[in-house]
């Protein structure tokens, strides 16, 4: 814990050509999960040629890398720093719900550094919740409970939103979920085709905004530049949801979610197993 926390301490510009050399140490030394990128990247853009799925995978093992040494930096990283290294677009839409006393749904994926979403939000003297899965490894759940509560952010564990909201129901906050996931059980699921392949999302957004009237907005981070993000905020549908078949909540979500994608290839995470689960007939 004492070394990321002394390593977060580092410049910018110097973490930056640290993420230089991890680049070349995951992609070209260990291969990690390559097999599986490089799949993604083919099932998702049938369109493109061997060339230009290569030139993705090695954005997105760039992209990988920066992932990384910027969370990493968010230990110790300032407000003004946060404010400089992150422009926002669109913070009355945040400001607007909170003043009205709501509860916001904000639903983000993850593209770029997904953890500055929270952070930049919190600076802005707004309370931040995040919905977190809880990690496997001890001394990496305490590690991003650590990065994930500060200015005051409170993380909660997924299985646990719903009984929190409840319990909280009517306090004004911006509540954080990353969305862009597998559900637990592919029974449940709502599957639709993404990115060309038939996938299945967790519906638990949908239902929670449908049980409590909640709005809800999308986060969007890009990469201006190494070294410089936006973050935007627009409304993903409007109320009332009864005019929304089921499923239509989400399935706004995944369109959005793979505009923003099909834009910026490099920047999603296709390390992970996104397309592992099959509908049962």
């Amino acid at each position: 814990m004492f070394f990321f926390q002394l390593l977060s301490k580092l410049p910018l510009f110097v973490l930056y050509r640290i993420a230089d050399f991890l680049y070349v140490l995951v992609y070209y030394l260990i291969g990690y999960r390559k097999k599986v990128v490089q799949q993604n990247l083919k099932l998702s853009f049938p369109e493109k040629s061997t060339t230009e799925i290569k030139k993705i995978t090695k954005g997105f093992y760039k992209n990988f890398a920066d992932v990384f040494v910027d969370s990493i930096k968010l230990l110790s990283i300032s407000k003004k720093g946060l404010e400089k290294w992150i422009e926002v677009e669109n913070i009355e839409l945040l400001q607007h719900y909170y003043q009205q006393q709501e509860v916001v749904l904000v639903m983000t994926s993850h593209l770029t550094t997904w953890e500055l979403i929270s952070h930049r939000t919190a600076v802005l003297d707004l309370p931040v919740d995040v919905v977190y899965k809880q990690l496997s490894s001890p001394f990496f759940e305490q590690l991003m409970l650590k990065l994930r509560s500060r200015f005051g952010i409170q993380p909660i564990k997924m299985q646990h939103i719903f009984r929190d909201m409840v319990k909280r129901k009517g306090e004004p906050r911006i509540i954080g979920i990353i969305a862009d996931q597998a559900a637990e059980s592919p029974d449940t699921a709502y599957w639709t085709t993404f990115l060309h392949q038939e996938t299945d999302f967790f519906m638990g957004t949908e239902k929670m905004a449908r049980s409590f009237n909640y709005p809800i907005v999308y986060a969007e981070l890009t990469r201006i530049r190494r070294g410089k993000y936006r973050l935007r905020f627009s409304d993903l549908v409007q109320r009332p949801y009864t005019d929304i078949p089921m499923g239509g909540i989400t399935e706004t979500y995944i369109r959005t979610l793979e505009k923003s994608i099909q834009e910026n290839p490099s920047d999603w995470l296709w390390s992970h197993r996104r397309f592992k689960h099959k509908r049962r007939p």
